[in-house]
């Protein structure tokens, strides 16, 4: 049976081959937000925050369809975030390049691209509108050479990598590629139904060595959650449990509550 990421890598490759990036090389101006030192936390009294915006997933369905991207954005940075990570997937995730634009322009914080990256064309396209690092997938990029090769590439334009990551196999890998910043996702691809496992944290982040940054990335839902893992990590990536509010009132207390966790 084909998982959800299979059949997401699949659409996004016909995605690119009818319709190409174009070489945005001589239109980049290097990043001067950096990702890693917004998650840099070295008292860990609280994790760093990155707030995400998605307007759907596969898991969830439509979260916030209709939802003000700017606002939103502002609200994040307003309260309390250390950066935004927006999904630019439309087919998934309902995001793209312009959502992507409108959350560069309307805040000073780094915004990451959050995307299935599998071309260096869209590491290009990601800095040309606005983002100062991107999400590499070692599930999917696969080996600890790509995603060097790929992480090397985005430093040229001075933008940061998220490299993240499912198992201890996968944090090998990532550790091996030289990435400073490593996530681990508590979310399962095998499983049709995208389902949760906290516990992958538990598991996973204290195999990740001293010096890297650690992210905690899906399913946090609570504080009791946060206060678990905040001795295992510098930052938490949460993005469904503040856009399902679809109140942006109810949306700000909730994202300054996480950020103070």
């Amino acid at each position: 049976m084909t998982n959800i990421l299979e059949k997401i890598i699949a659409h996004k490759k016909k995605e690119l081959s009818a319709n190409p990036i174009p070489d945005f090389t001589n239109n980049l101006k290097s990043s001067t937000r950096s990702f890693q030192k917004a998650l840099q936390n070295p008292d860990k009294k609280h994790p760093k925050l990155i707030a995400e915006i998605k307007r759907k997933s596969p898991s969830k369905g439509l979260i916030f369809p209709k939802a003000d991207i700017s606002k939103i954005a502002k609200i994040y940075e307003q309260n309390g975030a250390a950066a935004i990570s927006c999904l630019t997937d439309e087919y998934f995730f309902g995001g793209n390049t312009e959502t992507l634009k409108k959350v560069t322009e309307s805040v000073n914080i780094p915004v990451l691209r959050k995307d299935f990256i599998i071309e260096k064309s869209q590491i290009q396209e990601a800095r040309y509108f606005g983002a100062d690092a991107v999400l590499l997938m070692t599930s999917v990029l696969k080996t600890a050479e790509k995603l060097r090769e790929f992480r090397e590439y985005a430093e040229k334009f001075n933008m940061d990598c998220l490299v993240e990551t499912h198992d201890l196999a996968e944090i090998k890998i990532a550790v091996d590629s030289g990435a400073k910043i490593i996530g681990v996702n508590s979310r399962d691809f095998n499983d049709p139904e995208l389902r949760i496992n906290l516990e992958n944290f538990q598991t996973c982040l204290p195999h990740i060595p001293k010096g890297i940054i650690r992210v905690a990335e899906s399913g946090l839902e609570d504080l009791a959650e946060i206060e678990k893992i905040k001795p295992l990590c510098e930052a938490i990536l949460v993005g469904t449990n503040f856009m399902q509010t679809k109140n942006y009132t109810a949306m700000a207390k909730l994202v300054k509550d996480f950020q103070k966790a």
